[in-house]
């Protein structure tokens, strides 16, 4: 159900350049009060005395009504929340999870200062440019096909991502492809990356962490050499709720896929795969492995040709390394 801000937000929104009066934008008894309250935020709303109320412009902030208005009903969207600054969401949603929150919740923060992605790394999580936010999920599947969140996580991404850009990018918008298992890259260089987390006691949940550079414009040494964002690669600033909304719409709308057409996932990962035909460095706990990538198969996992020709299956693990030729 949409709050009275978000309310306001979608119908203002809807009437593109066109005035609205009071009377159309909600309960005409509060509609000044919220939007003096939106003003207060940052968006700028005409006022004419006799046509009513226009939106000429919103905040470079996210926030959570403005997300909501741009969102159609959503299957399994419970609430967001929006931190200016937290260590870490998945930390959020995971004590959220633990106290029995229901699934569906989602957690943005403008700042971490603890971001984390896989094997503990830091997450630069620069203020105000990208979106960095988690999700609690409570699959209704087997806990052995939990590991394919990652894989689902990745598509409904890039399938949001893809969607956005088709409205405000020119049109050859960048291809987005896919490092197995969690991270995209375009142009060869990551933009975004994934963290699940799962715990399987008494009420099993997962705790899917999502970062995305968005209007970046550099990176410091040594990201400089290997990241990205999307307004690099597009030369245009981007709305981050618009995009956040959009993002949320393919994971509602791709999520039944998990479980019950899981093969077009794996047939866009198929077709995405940056690591196919290269030499590629993977751990898997302390175990290194080496070979030539050959695509990624059912579930999800990695083929990986061994320099002896042996065939390995990699379902979970991380690729440290990988080069067009074996060095």
């Amino acid at each position: 159900m949409l709050t009275p801000d978000a309310e306001i937000l979608r119908r203002l929104r809807a009437s593109g350049n066109a005035h609205l009066p009071a009377s159309a934008l909600g309960d005409p008894s509060s509609v000044n009060t919220r939007i003096a309250l939106l003003r207060d935020s940052g968006y700028q709303i005409e006022h004419h005395p006799h046509l009513g109320y226009r939106l000429l412009s919103a905040p470079d902030r996210v926030i959570a009504d403005d997300i909501l208005s741009r969102l159609p009903e959503c299957r399994w969207l419970r609430r967001i929340q929006v931190f200016q600054k937290t260590s870490s969401t998945n930390d959020l949603v995971t004590a959220m999870a633990r106290d029995g929150a229901d699934p569906g919740v989602v957690v943005f923060a403008e700042e971490q200062t603890a971001g984390r992605g896989r094997l503990g790394r830091r997450w630069e999580s620069d203020p105000s440019l990208g979106l960095w936010f988690s999700i609690l999920l409570r699959p209704e599947m087997p806990l052995a096909q939990w590991h394919r969140l990652t894989i689902w996580l990745a598509y409904a991404l890039s399938q949001g991502i893809r969607e956005f850009l088709a409205d405000t990018s020119p049109p050859s918008a960048p291809e987005i492809m896919l490092k197995w298992p969690n991270d995209l890259h375009i142009a060869g260089r990551k933009f975004a990356g994934i963290l699940v987390e799962t715990s399987v006691g008494q009420k099993p949940f997962a705790t899917a962490g999502i970062g995305l550079n968005v209007n970046h414009l550099e990176f410091p040494p040594p990201l400089d050499a290997t990241a990205t964002s999307l307004r690099i690669q597009t030369g245009v600033p981007l709305d981050r709720n618009a995009l956040a909304a959009a993002i949320l719409v393919a994971l509602d709308q791709s999520y039944f896929l998990i479980a019950d057409n899981f093969q077009k996932i794996l047939d866009w990962a198929c077709h995405a795969d940056c690591l196919i035909g290269k030499w590629v460095s993977a751990t898997v706990g302390p175990t290194l492995y080496e070979g030539t990538a050959q695509g990624i198969g059912p579930e999800g996992a990695l083929l990986v040709r061994t320099a002896t020709g042996e065939s390995i299956r990699l379902t979970s693990g991380e690729v440290t390394r990988f080069t067009a030729l074996r060095v």
